[in-house]
């Protein structure tokens, strides 16, 4: 059974976060979280296992920033193909190890450059990119494509157009918001929910962002704009925030509970967590 006739028949539930489990096994944000899929696969396959134990029906792999832009940074730019291939194998062996049925889907986040008409990268450059990346997960053979935390809807439109353009699997597009329920860019919910939809998403996507309180806001306004439409939602634990030098978040595994059952009801497909969130908060 693919994703939409999973869907069809009742919520999924997702996993949590991978960087605030690799940080929290002392790697720094400094380094590359996807070369990871590299130089220490059994530290992402371990998360893996973790979140599928807690419950989650759909995991999501380390290849976040695993586009040649991002890489770059890293010294990794030529091995796109590589760790995203290697991410999709580690998720798949989690999963084969827990003898479920469980959705691996192929994680892709913004390029980390500005494209047009607000940057220099053109549009075809960035798709290409999106492209390049997207080929490598279904090759490697996930189950769907998320796009995910981004605030320029030009942006994700490319991303979605090189998901279709490159691979007949499920898209999931999902944007970021900013506190007063606008994206970065000053994009509202509504018009980011109907602009995801036209693009060709199958399912549209709210994550990161503030807590659950302000991403049941949003779900809302979403739903309401494209009424037919999926839903994916992936909270925070709620805002970040800096003590004694440590990132923290607020929202406990019993708050996050108690908004998940919130999201089924508004009409989310899909729920799971972001920053902060760990197996305790799937559960």
């Amino acid at each position: 059974m693919d994703l939409l006739e999973q869907l069809s028949l009742g919520t999924i539930l997702a996993d949590g976060a991978m960087g605030t489990m690799l940080h929290a096994r002392g790697v720094g944000f400094d380094k590359c979280f996807d070369e990871l899929n590299l130089t220490n696969p059994a530290a992402v396959a371990d998360i893996h296992r973790e979140y599928i134990e807690a419950g989650a029906q759909l995991i999501i792999t380390n290849t976040f920033g695993a586009n040649r832009y991002k890489l770059k940074k890293h010294g990794f730019e030529d091995d796109v193909t590589e760790i995203n291939r290697a991410g999709v194998e580690l998720a798949k062996r989690a999963v084969a190890a827990s003898f479920k049925n469980i959705f691996v889907a192929g994680d892709v986040g913004p390029l980390g450059v500005r494209i047009a008409p607000y940057g220099r990268v053109k549009p075809e450059e960035a798709r290409a990119a999106f492209a390049e990346q997207v080929k490598a997960l279904a090759d490697a053979g996930a189950d769907l494509i998320v796009i995910e935390t981004m605030s320029d809807l030009y942006e994700i439109q490319e991303a979605i157009k090189a998901s279709k353009q490159t691979c007949d699997l499920p898209v999931v597009a999902s944007v970021t918001f900013t506190r007063d329920d606008r994206t970065l860019l000053g994009d509202e919910p509504m018009k980011v929910a109907r602009t995801l939809r036209d693009a060709g998403a199958d399912v549209i996507g709210v994550n990161c962002s503030g807590g659950p309180s302000q991403l049941l806001r949003i779900l809302k306004q979403m739903k309401h704009a494209v009424l037919d439409g999926k839903f994916w939602v992936k909270p925070n634990a709620g805002w970040p925030e800096q003590v004694g030098g440590r990132i923290m978040y607020p929202a406990d595994p019993e708050y996050f509970g108690d908004y998940a059952l919130a999201f089924r009801e508004a009409g989310a497909s899909i729920v799971g967590g972001c920053c902060g969130t760990t197996p305790s908060h799937i559960t």
